[in-house]
């Protein structure tokens, strides 16, 4: 008896860890065609959007009416305009110089309401079976190295979303076992926080393969397990002031970059 009430606990507690870790909001991230590009190129980036970073290759958000921002900054912190190509696809307005550049995309920040009939783009004042709601922002920010230059004073200058991941190493001088560090901001300040990192290709089943937690002033570091494609995710919540129109903000940032 006392056998079958232990089988029994274990299998309640793994049906909860799965429904714990599998259950995840989207996000949006950067898919850059080409992360380490020559010099005097067009560079091309799509935006992911999904549960898990490549998964297999993620989805790709479309629709650009949803779309803030997109745009790219130069070594020296000059702003270089992008074009769409399609609905799903963008590019450079002109071709890269050689150095280290921000390819930045922000989500237009709105309400989104969940109800028992779905989501809705609106807050949850005068709607009915309201299951949550919340205020959102996303801003997806990915590190391109273009040609042989080690120019890269822009990399850890904030541009001021509400939630920023901040770059503090060029991805540029690591290989696997080194640590990449970063410093998150809220608001612009500091904010301690959990960090999830993975790269692609680890799992398709929302996996992540270092997670870790920002001190006071928002710095922290992950380690570089393995070569490839890496996606950095940071969420921060708080209580939304109106609570006729939303339970809380949601504000997700993402950073992503390659280790050769």
């Amino acid at each position: 008896m006392k056998n079958l009430k232990l089988y029994l606990i274990l299998i309640v507690f793994c049906l909860i860890s799965f429904l714990t870790t599998n259950v995840h909001a989207h996000f949006l991230w950067l898919n850059v065609h080409d992360y380490t590009p020559k010099e005097n190129k067009i560079v091309k980036f799509s935006i992911g959007w999904g549960h898990a970073f490549y998964n297999p290759v993620g989805d790709i958000l479309s629709g650009q009416e949803l779309m803030k921002k997109i745009y790219l900054v130069s070594p020296d912190g000059t702003k270089i305009k992008t074009n769409a190509v399609n609905d799903f696809c963008y590019e450079s307005a002109s071709k890269l110089s050689s150095g280290t550049y921000l390819a930045i995309v922000n989500r237009k920040e709105g309400f989104s309401t969940k109800t028992k009939t779905g989501y809705l783009r609106q807050s949850k004042q005068g709607l009915k079976d309201v299951i949550h709601s919340r205020f959102i922002g996303m801003y997806g920010k990915a590190i391109i190295n273009a040609g042989s230059s080690n120019q890269n004073k822009s990399l850890s200058i904030p541009t001021g979303t509400i939630l920023e991941l901040i770059p503090l190493t060029d991805p540029k001088n690591l290989k696997v076992g080194d640590y990449f560090k970063f410093q998150l901001l809220y608001q612009g300040k500091g904010v301690a926080e959990y960090i999830n990192s993975t790269w692609a290709g680890f799992s398709y089943d929302n996996a992540w393969a270092f997670s870790t937690r920002t001190g006071k002033n928002g710095f922290g570091e992950i380690k570089i397990l393995c070569s490839g494609l890496w996606v950095i995710k940071a969420n921060h919540k708080a209580p939304y002031p109106d609570q006729a129109k939303a339970d809380e903000y949601s504000y997700t940032s993402s950073l992503t970059f390659e280790i050769k």
